[in-house]
């Protein structure tokens, strides 16, 4: 089971999204994680939707919770100074489907999963860490951490760490791998992407 649910976390953006919300706390960014994951589970885990409905509301939320152009430019990593604004922005683009279609309807049975929010450490700038962990019946706690950026009172999350694991590092480095695999080019990357992505 454990396996199963690391596997669920591969998607950094997907992470909010299965869990009830723990009891309210003092700090901001923990009070985010809080909200968005609360919102989430009575969205996306409401019984009879359709998976195309779930998709949309995925949709909003991913885009209300998470700063994907900031991720997008970390997965893209080094790799994004040799690429032109036009291929930056297609990646962007793509960079939102792939995540979307990878995680969107994973998500329909979020019984027996709650996430509890331990306590918020400051970090470096205007970032917080949000340490939680999630609760299964039956099991030993898995720990999940939040980074959480504020920019000017609006929180994003920029990464989630599942049992030691960063989800936007794993993703910078299989991204490298497919851009090595291309000669180097981004183009490569864009191109595997589109057919992930049916563009």
């Amino acid at each position: 089971m454990r396996a199963s649910i690391r596997s669920i976390f591969l998607g950094f953006a997907a992470l909010t999204f299965l869990f009830a919300a723990a009891p309210a706390s003092a700090n901001p960014s923990a009070d985010f994680i809080e909200a968005v994951s609360s919102k989430a589970f009575s969205s996306l885990g409401e019984n009879g939707i359709s998976d195309d409905e779930r998709v949309k509301r995925f949709r909003v939320l991913l885009n209300d919770a998470f700063d994907l152009k900031y991720i997008g430019r970390f997965v893209l990593g080094v790799h994004g100074r040799r690429a032109t604004d036009e291929e930056k922005t297609e990646f962007q683009s793509l960079f939102e489907k792939f995540v979307i279609q990878a995680y969107a309807n994973r998500f329909r049975d979020l019984t027996d999963k709650k996430l509890k929010v331990i306590r918020a450490e400051p970090l470096s700038g205007k970032d917080t860490l949000v340490i939680s962990h999630i609760e299964i019946a039956g099991q030993q706690p898995i720990p999940v951490n939040w980074k959480v950026r504020d920019g000017n009172g609006a929180h994003k999350i920029i990464d989630v760490t599942v049992e030691g694991i960063s989800m936007s590092v794993t993703q910078r480095d299989e991204f490298a791998a497919v851009i090595r695999q291309s000669g180097g080019k981004v183009t490569g990357l864009i191109k595997a992407l589109r057919r992930k992505t049916g563009e």
